[in-house]
């Protein structure tokens, strides 16, 4: 059984680092080493009580799509990227790591849906709503990215469109296996009447099928209201919520045991999340050392995570979107309504050696698989400052406690001794421990051999 007793001891570097792995895209050396010495109930609150600036959206946003302009149209889906990479890229944030997960559960595409205003109208819901899981769902019955993605600006009565009624209770809340294909079709009558006004979501009863219902046991007259209401008094609801949270911030395979004690918060706080996040990323559960390295890096938190890592989130933000595309998770477009599925799915015989390349180029300043520089916002040259990053470390005159050191940062299991004498020979490459000088010429290259080193591990793909 999962145990939710608060952990008491004060943070260790290895233990921040784990803590912003799983809760920002920023497990940086900065703010890790600021989460030190706190206890995790000072440091989580600090995480999940950070105010933060509103997003300013593009001038295009309140303006309605023009769907006889296909052009135009397409435009505006880079931009929409861009947008969400800015967002992601500078800000260590635990709300934006959410906005990731429900992007990923409330899924829609931008080929599918082609209005980058409604695409972006859905981003700024979960955005503001990413806390309150009952006022989020509810919020998706009206998204008008979701009605046209799930064809519920379809439905009317006599003709009922399935699409969302089955996501809704298969993806959104329930899961497979607590709801029948009757409540689906019962369902589909009730969220009848929904159509898209300009970049609103609007609701017609003169559309809605207004008859009598049996939605998961309870039978009457029931509207799309009603489906949410029936919906969240089902047990299934919270456990759905609990699994959720779980595999993003825990570990991907929960027990039943453990995602039934978590079940019994999220009924407890009425879905509301940050006291459900405040008892999970405290608890002596969340930092045993079994659930260091659980979970697999996606595309997005080795880009973004890398280069905070490096101090370079200043990164040109095209080639950020265009590395997370080339390893599976291009953003606004899932591969299926699914959404990704994530963890071992990250890792294949081809995306492996791609993430590789990928970290080894960008620490050497290069775009993957070229000679051609990387570049800043401003279109100038980027090269990480490696040695900025080992100066601001402590004992950076000391040769094995840069190794140490580094590895602490990158990587969220420890390393044997073994491991770090071959790291250490690495970035060595023939001095003697005696002869290393972080303020020596050869000083950068040498950090280059042992960063890159580490990158090509397999531990380095893990969080």
């Amino acid at each position: 059984m999962i145990d939710l007793a608060t952990r008491t001891t004060p943070l260790t570097l290895e233990d921040a680092v784990h803590l912003l792995r799983r809760t920002t895209f920023h497990p940086s050396w900065t703010l890790a080493s600021s989460l030190v010495g706190k206890t995790p109930s000072e440091a989580v609150t600090s995480i999940i009580e950070n105010i933060e600036p509103p997003p300013t959206p593009p001038q295009w946003a309140n303006t309605p799509p023009e769907f006889n302009d296909f052009a135009a149209a397409a435009r505006l889906w880079p931009e929409l990227q861009q947008w969400w990479m800015e967002r992601a890229i500078t800000l260590p944030s635990l709300r934006e790591r959410l906005v990731m997960l429900w992007q990923n559960t409330f899924s829609t595409d931008y080929i599918t849906v082609y209005a980058g205003q409604w695409m972006l109208k859905q981003s700024e819901t979960i955005r503001s709503q990413a806390f309150d899981f009952k006022s989020l769902a509810t919020s998706m019955v009206s998204d008008p990215a979701m009605l046209r993605y799930l064809s519920g600006d379809q439905s009317i009565k006599g003709n009922p469109n399935e699409n969302f009624a089955r996501e809704w209770f298969e993806l959104f809340t329930l899961g497979v296996g607590n709801y029948t294909e009757r409540d689906v079709v019962e369902a589909a009558r009730a969220f009848t009447g929904w159509r898209i006004s300009g970049n609103q979501g609007v609701y017609n009863r003169g559309l809605a099928d207004l008859g009598e219902k049996t939605i998961l046991g309870q039978t009457g007259p029931w509207e799309w209201g009603d489906v949410v209401r029936i919906t969240f008094e089902q047990d299934a609801c919270a456990r759905w919520v609990a699994r959720k949270l779980l595999m993003t911030f825990v570990e991907f395979a929960p027990s039943v045991d453990d995602i039934q004690a978590v079940a019994l918060l999220v009924q407890q706080n009425n879905y509301e999340l940050k006291p459900v996040l405040r008892s999970l990323l405290t608890s002596q559960h969340f930092f045993e050392p079994a659930r260091r390295g659980a979970l697999i890096k996606s595309p997005a938190e080795l880009v973004i995570g890398l280069a905070s890592v490096l101090q370079t989130t200043n990164v040109d933000r095209s080639y950020a979107i265009a590395s997370m595309t080339k390893l599976t998770q291009e953003p606004y477009y899932p591969p299926t309504v699914e959404g990704w599925k994530g963890h071992h799915a990250w890792i294949t015989s081809s995306t492996f050696p791609q993430r590789q390349r990928y970290a080894e180029s960008f620490i050497d300043g290069r775009q993957t698989g070229s000679s051609s520089k990387l570049l800043d916002v401003s279109g100038s040259p980027l090269t990480p400052d490696v040695v900025a990053l080992i100066k601001s470390m402590p004992n950076n005159d000391d040769a094995t406690k840069v190794v140490e050191n580094v590895a602490k940062l990158l990587l969220p299991v420890p390393t044997t001794q073994e491991q770090r004498d071959v790291l250490l020979e690495i970035m060595l490459a023939g001095a003697q421990v005696y002869e290393w000088d972080i303020d020596a010429p050869s000083a950068a290259q040498r950090v280059k051999f042992l960063l890159q080193a580490i990158v090509r591990m397999p531990e380095f793909q893990l969080m």
